[in-house]
């Protein structure tokens, strides 16, 4: 009974926080966008975290953070709102803002974190050209990591916030199981008119003229909580996308031969 329980504590350890593949997720996903408009009559997610008694760990000091008035994924930052500045070694400067309003949790997780110099020194261990890039693991490995509180924390997806390209998101191993992992939104168009294409989940017709404006991974849509946006450094994000890869240990061509390291992130306010 113990090692089985081992086995699977083991098991679950070792995918934990992945992304579901391309041809794996397109197949898997059943889920509706949005999950205010459930139509399953599941609570609306957004408003359950905000209700959550979890206290932040004692060594983190929590930064004031300033939302936006309005939330508009593709907008440039508001005068005034929080704002991170990436600095990867090598590559450049990404630069984000959030969405405070509809992703509470996990802003205060990331923005903490990011002021604390969690994410300082460490690596992106996965990388996937045409798809996104994903960090926030101490340990490198795609296992490690926790949020603020200690503990894992609930989704929050809305119908306004999508995977679109540039988007911020938190990385998971199921449904409500986030901690510090995040990835970056870097398919482009050509990848999302195909996901458009082939792909089975219900979007409006201007949600869709998004994704092929902007770029994007449609099947993400209402698995992972979309929390913020890149305002600058596209072309960073490229250029790391573009990197060039090994197989991880899974079989999957996702771990970078040459490190990818995250120098210093930043939190300011747009000017």
């Amino acid at each position: 009974m113990i090692a089985s329980e081992q086995s699977l504590k083991t098991e679950r350890k070792a995918n934990m926080r992945k992304i579901i593949a391309a041809g794996c997720l397109m197949a898997a996903m059943t889920l509706c966008v949005g999950c205010s408009s459930a139509k399953d009559g599941s609570k609306d997610t957004t408003k359950a975290t905000t209700e959550t008694k979890m206290k932040v760990q004692s060594k983190y000091k929590v930064p004031k953070i300033t939302a936006a008035k309005k939330t508009d994924q593709l907008a440039d930052a508001q005068k005034g709102e929080t704002i991170v500045t990436m600095k990867v070694k090598g590559y450049g400067e990404m630069q984000f803002k959030f969405f405070m309003k509809k992703a509470p949790l996990a802003v205060k997780n990331f923005v903490t974190l990011a002021s604390n110099g969690y994410f300082d020194g460490q690596i992106f261990h996965r990388v996937i050209n045409d798809f996104m890039i994903q960090s926030g693991d101490p340990t490198g490995t795609g296992t490690g990591g926790e949020s603020i509180w200690g503990e894992e924390f609930k989704n929050e997806v809305c119908d306004e916030l999508l995977p679109l390209r540039g988007a911020l998101c938190m990385a998971n191993s199921g449904a409500d199981t986030n901690g510090s992992q995040f990835f970056i939104v870097q398919a482009k168009s050509d990848t999302a008119k195909k996901g458009l294409e082939e792909g089975t989940m219900d979007f409006t017709k201007k949600q869709k003229q998004l994704f092929l404006d902007q770029g994007g991974y449609p099947s993400l849509t209402g698995s992972y909580t979309v929390f913020g946006q890149m305002i600058e450094g596209y072309d960073v994000l490229d250029k790391i996308a573009a990197c060039e890869t090994k197989d991880s240990g899974s079989g999957e061509q996702s771990q970078p031969v040459k490190k990818v390291v995250i120098e210093k992130m930043a939190v300011s306010n747009a000017k």
